[in-house]
Order: C-alpha cells, then structure tokens, then sequence
C-alpha cells in the first residue's frame, strides 16, 4: 500500500557520470526560482572521514553528475556535492537558496571564490541546517532547509555540500528570490495543514468508527490512513514548521515512527484484504511474523539502523505490494464478474504503483524525478475517496449483518423459551408413568415374596431400571441443566470392578457378548454417579457394537497409575473407515458438533461431557490395522 515520502531505501551506488553542465552565470536580477539541482556534481565519501580540505583538492572530474535528481538510497556513506557558478554583476538583491528534503540530518554549506588556495579552509560563507539541527541554530526557521547567500562580486565560485543521514539520501537545490520563496512556502504551508488536517481526521474516525463496529479491518486501515497521512505531512515539512524541535531526534522519531508503522499496516491489510487467513493460513502467519519484523525497527528511527531497514527490509515491501497486485490480478483473471475484485484493483492495485515507484526511488534502484517523488500523493488521494466508499459499503454491510443478527438472535431466543415449554411439558410426560411403573414394581414386589427368585430378580430389575430411567429424566428433561450447560451429579464411591461386572450382566446379550477384564483393580474405588457411567458405558458399547457385528465385545479395566483408572473399549470391523473414526472423534473432542456429527453421535457427545463432569476424559486410541480404541480415564482411589 502506499506509503509516504520517507519510504524505503537502500544502500545506492554512485549514479553514473553523464557530463559536467556549463557553469551558471548569475548577477543582476535573479529569476523568481532557478532550480540548482541539475548542475549538481557529487562524490561519495565511503571512509566518512574526509575533510574539506581534500574534497577542495579534488578535481572536477572526480566528481559525478546526471541532469536528474542524485539519490543514493539510505547509506550510511557522506555525499558532498559541488555547484560552480559565476557572478558577471553584483546581485540587486540577495538570493535564498533552499535545500530539500528537509529530514536530512547535516546539511553543511561552504563557499569559496575559485582563486582561493585549494588548502584554504576558511570559507566566505559557511552554515548548517539539517533536522539534526536544534531549531534555534538554523538559518530561518520553517518547513525546508533555507539559508540567505552573502552579497558577491564578480568572479568564479564554488559551493560545497556536505550531506550526511540516516534516511534517504537525496538533495535539490534552489535559488529564489525572498518574496517568491514567501509565496512557495506559504502555499506549501497551507496544502501540508490542510493534508495534516484532513487525513489525520479521516484516520481517526475510520479508527473509532471500525472500534463501535468491532472490525478489526477498518480500525487496522484507520490506523494506517493516520499514518501515512503523518509520513506525508512531516516530509512536506509540518515537523519542523509546527514542532520546531530543539531536541535532535524528534522529527527522525516522528517521521520514521510513522513509516515503519504505515508500511507494517499495510501489509496486515493486505493480508486481509486478500483473504490469506482463510486461504493460505501458513502465508498469513509468516506475514504476521513480517509485520512483527518491521515493527521492531521503532527502536532504531533516530540511528543508523533506520538505515539498515530502508536497505533491506523497505524494498522487500516494494515486492510484497508488487506481489498482492499480482495475486489480485490473477484472482481476476478466474473471477472476471466479482465486482469486489474489481474495486480492490482501482482503489489498491493502481496507487500502488505510485507507492512502489516511491520506494524504488529511494532506494536508488530507479532515477529519482519529481513525478516518481510526488505522484504518490496525488494517488493516495485517489485511494483515500476510492476507500472511503468501499469502507462506506462495509459499514453498512456490517450494520445490516448485526440487525440480521439481532433477529435471528431474537428468534433463537423464543425457540428456547418454546423449547424449554416443551422439555418442561415432556418432563412431567414421562415422569407420570414412570411413577406408575415404580409403583406397580413396588406393589408386586411386596405381592411376590414368596415367588420363585426369578420373578423376584425380574421386579427387581424392573424397579432399578424405572429408577435409572427417572434419574436420566431429571437430568436431561430440566430446563435448568440447559441453560447451565452442566450435569447435576449424584456421586457416591463405587468398587470399580463390581460397577463393570453389574454394567456387562445388565448390558450384555446373547447375539453381543461383552467379556471383561479387569488386571488389578479389586481395591480401586471411583466416586461416579452410577446410572450416568451407565450410560456412558452404554453409548461406548454400542458404538462398537455398530461395527462389532455380533461378535463378543472384550472391556478391560486396569490402573494407569495411582490416581487415574483406564476403561478400554476396542472398536473394530470392516465398517470401520476414516470417515467413521472422524465423525467419532468430532463427536468426542469438539464442542460445535456439525449437523451430520450431532445426528450420528449425540450419544458420544453426551458421553465426553458426563465424563468432563467426572474430572475424567474419553481418549481415542489409533490402533492402525486392528482400528481404534475408546478409552475412559476416570480419577480413582487405591484402598489398602
């Protein structure tokens, strides 16, 4: 996405020579403006060392020059430059030179008549600007670097530039005459308040705007507008207008601050913008991880790391924009119709061009012109209102999603209220001949004590299982267990191994024997609710069973360790494929069954839930070839 005029920078090599201009011939009355920058020559000090002195001893041909305008990336290295020029008549008035941009850190400036001896460092004119520069010590105090040149008489001069930064190295140069320098810099004044103003606010409504609406994106992009705005703004000088810092590092804190934070935004919206989460999870992950990357050069705005990242880790966003552009086109390509994409492509894709040419020109990897240095604002501006739309669309979009919400949710309100009618009506149905049956068992128990024991064994049977199914009643016909999501356990201690022998001769057929075996746990104690357990031993056999087909069932009990029992239920058949074995895993370990789990499954899922009422859990065992393996971990108690 774009980003603002302290972008990227990379280390940059000496752009080549293309020929000295002619010498400026100057006197008399000075043009409103005269750009100096095209008679600029340069040389790259890499020892960072040299003096004036020997740059002085240099000849002209040592020195560089193109007729654009000499970028060097972010390098660590000193660039001095040379203007020569004459004077064929004293000036009527004298002029201002005005050196940009303005968050270079030392702008030295050193005048010589041509006959001065080449080891002569006493200059005619000497100053320092630089955003390094308390603002007290300047020249003139406002958004560029400005210095009045002393009166001259006719002759040869030379003029020396000292350049040294941590953020992107580049230089114009220009004359003016005071009152059209006035008039410049007030207009720029004006449009940078007017910028400030206008995208700091948008910024900020996005911000609070995306926080009532609870989406992330719109807070991210509310974020990233202020940001950028904030890069903008600072490169056109509001810093050093407004803020006129006497502290060093402040305008590289603000001005670097809001970069790296604009363009790790960026590429987080990307992220979004392009559906990587849902996508390509790994892609969005490693994105974050770049996000991270960047932020953590904050640390490093007011030193020579900042230059490190404008070397290295600024272009590689060049490419990552590059890329997004690339992918949104192709999605395009396979989604001709989708007008989503195509409003993606003109609100992001073409300013991104600008932003990338920015970035590319500060690295000095391309010819730096002031349509590749200033088309970005022109493009951010197209961004901004093409953006400002589709967040409008969003919005709404957002705000029709949270009343159909709200409706729904009114309507899942009611089917509860109607469902909790229906438990409450289903509850006292079954309740009524339940009681019945208990009683009617009771009574004929009392009848038949004299009857054979297996009449009396039948009644018995009859009477606890009325009782198990009343307990099952209570607990999952009442309105209250579900709104508490909660069971309401009857626990009482319980010997292990006589639970499983009472549970296998109550459950086991003769079409689907059940063997047990129990490895040394007479003396483990649990403290369950019986008839839950039972149920859950139920649900677990009978899932075998479905895949079992009629052959015997072999439960085994046995101590995982002092404090934990393991209750093993194999699972195997020819029935048993991966499909099955997903839809019981789904019912055991997940919390939102699917329709298709729920239909299958509920039973299991009843089941991991008693179980997690325990303290206990299910596990599933993979058993490769002899198929899996459902195991119930119960918390136990070794008696001695």
């Amino acid at each position: 996405m774009i980003i603002g005029g302290n972008a990227a920078q990379a280390h940059g090599s000496t752009p080549p020579t293309a020929g000295h201009a002619d010498e400026i011939v100057l006197g008399g009355t000075l043009p409103g403006k005269l750009d100096l920058t095209p008679y600029l020559s340069w040389y790259v000090d890499k020892s960072k060392q040299m003096p004036l002195e020997a740059v002085r001893t240099l000849s002209l041909q040592d020195f560089s020059q193109s007729k654009g305008i000499p970028s060097f990336g972010y390098t660590t290295n000193i660039i001095w430059y040379r203007v020569d020029f004459s004077v064929d008549q004293v000036w009527d008035a004298r002029p201002l030179i005005e050196v940009q941009p303005n968050y270079l850190n030392f702008i030295d400036m050193y005048l010589f008549k041509e006959t001065q001896s080449a080891k002569g460092t006493n200059a005619l004119w000497h100053t320092s600007m630089g955003d390094h520069i308390p603002s007290s010590q300047r020249p003139y105090k406002g958004e560029s670097h400005v210095a009045d040149l002393p009166q001259l008489d006719t002759g040869s001069y030379q003029l020396f530039i000292r350049v040294q930064s941590n953020s992107a190295n580049l230089l114009t140069l220009t004359l003016w005459q005071s009152n059209d320098l006035i008039s410049s810099i007030t207009r720029r004044n004006l449009v940078a308040n007017v910028f400030f103003g206008i995208f700091i606010s948008i910024g900020i409504s996005y911000f609070i705007l995306g926080l009532i609406a609870r989406d992330a994106v719109v807070v991210t992009y509310g974020l990233w507008i202020a940001s950028v705005g904030m890069v903008i703004s600072i490169v056109d000088g509001f810093g050093l207008s407004h803020l006129r810092p006497e502290v060093p590092w402040i305008n590289d804190l603000i001005l670097g601050g809001s970069n790296i934070i604009s363009q790790a935004v960026g590429i987080f919206l990307w992220l979004h913008i392009m559906d990587f989460r849902n996508r390509a999870p790994k892609v969005f992950w490693l994105g974050m991880v770049y996000c991270a990357v960047i932020l953590s050069f904050i640390v490093g705005t007011t030193n020579d790391l900042y230059t490190i990242f404008g070397a290295y880790i600024a272009p590689s966003v060049s490419v990552f924009m590059a890329c997004m552009c690339l992918v949104l086109v192709k999605r395009l390509i396979y989604d001709f119709r989708n007008p989503a994409l195509w409003a993606y492509l003109v609100a992001l894709a073409l300013p991104s061009t600008a932003a990338i040419m920015l970035q590319l020109s500060h690295t000095g990897w391309i010819q730096a012109t002031p349509l590749t240095l200033g088309l970005h604002q022109f493009t951010f501006i197209f961004h901004v209102f093409a953006m400002g739309l589709l967040m409008a669309i969003r919005l709404l979009q957002l705000e029709r999603d949270r009343v159909i919400a709200s409706n729904k949710a009114e309507e899942t309100t009611s089917l509860v209220g109607e469902q909790r009618k229906l438990i409450s009506m289903l509850s006292h149905e079954f309740r009524t001949p339940l009681a019945v049956i208990q009683r009617s068992a009771e009574m004929l128990m009392l009848l038949s004590k004299k009857q054979s024991d297996d009449v009396w064994a039948r009644l018995q049977r009859i009477q606890f299982q009325a009782t198990k199914l009343a307990r099952l009643v209570d607990i999952f016909l009442n309105k209250d267990g579900i709104d508490d999501k909660e069971f309401s356990l009857a626990r009482e201690p319980a010997n292990i191994n006589d639970f499983m022998a009472e549970f296998v001769k109550d459950t086991s057929r003769a079409d689907a024997k059940i063997i047990l075996r129990c490895i040394d746990t007479e003396a483990v104690e649990a403290y369950i609710d019986e008839p839950l357990m039972a149920l859950v031993m139920t649900n677990l056999v009978e899932t075998s069973r479905r895949f079992a087909r009629g052959t015997p069932i072999g439960i085994q009990v046995r101590l995982q360790n002092s404090q934990l029992a393991e209750i093993s239920i194999p699972c195997q058949g020819e029935d048993l494929n991966d499909e099955e074995v997903l839809l019981i895993g789904n019912a055991l370990f997940r919390r939102d069954l699917e329709t298709k789990s729920l239909r299958n499954a509920l039973g299991l899922h009843i089941s991991q839930r008693i179980i997690d009422a325990h303290g206990g859990s299910i596990k599933l065992r993979d058993l490769g070839t002899n198929g899996i393996e459902l195991c119930v971990l119960l918390p136990c108690e070794v008696l001695t």
